[in-house]
């Protein structure tokens, strides 16, 4: 007897063989995407968190002290800033949030100390940090991160009194 050789099978072999080395590059190539678009996705993320933790940190700041009295601009070593009053045990104490060095930075002080700018907390970082105070107690905060994403936003303050600018202990801290 004669043993007849299948060459179906060997056809049949190879073809499942190709099949399995496409899918395995298919799967090779979806993974080297999906690696490139998460690494973009995180390096995005890492350039806007400072952005969305000064947002947050100023909105939290501004509705903790909102309040008579308790929200002002004024300045720190001549740089401009978002001051937030305290009263702990009878005496003053003044939050400074201002731009130095690229950084969001907060000091909390004594009101009648003589505060110094280097002396803040870092917060986050920033390329640009103004504060506008308008009409009807809305305050106009810009923010631009480090990658240049610029966020500008209206916080309002319940205290509308105008003429609440020009109290000694405001411009005391303005000083």
């Amino acid at each position: 007897m004669k043993l007849r050789k299948n060459s179906s099978h060997s056809i049949s072999s190879l073809f499942s063989l190709l099949l399995f080395g496409i899918f395995a590059l298919f799967l090779m190539l979806m993974l080297l995407f999906s690696a490139r678009i998460y690494q973009q996705t995180m390096e995005q993320t890492d350039s806007d968190s400072g952005l969305g933790t000064a947002v947050t940190y100023i909105t939290t700041k501004f509705r903790q002290h909102d309040e008579a009295d308790g929200i002002f601009t004024g300045s720190l070593d001549d740089i401009p800033a978002l001051c937030f009053r305290d009263t702990i045990d009878k005496k003053d104490y003044i939050t400074y949030l201002y731009l130095k060095d690229g950084n969001l930075m907060e000091l909390f002080t004594a009101s009648d100390s003589r505060a110094s700018s280097s002396a803040g907390t870092a917060i986050a970082s920033l390329s640009d940090f103004r504060t506008e105070k308008m009409d009807s107690g809305f305050y106009r905060i810009t923010l631009r991160s480090t990658s240049g994403i610029t966020s500008q936003f209206l916080l309002n303050s319940t205290d509308t009194d105008e003429a609440s600018d020009s109290t000694p202990a405001k411009k005391e801290a303005a000083s």
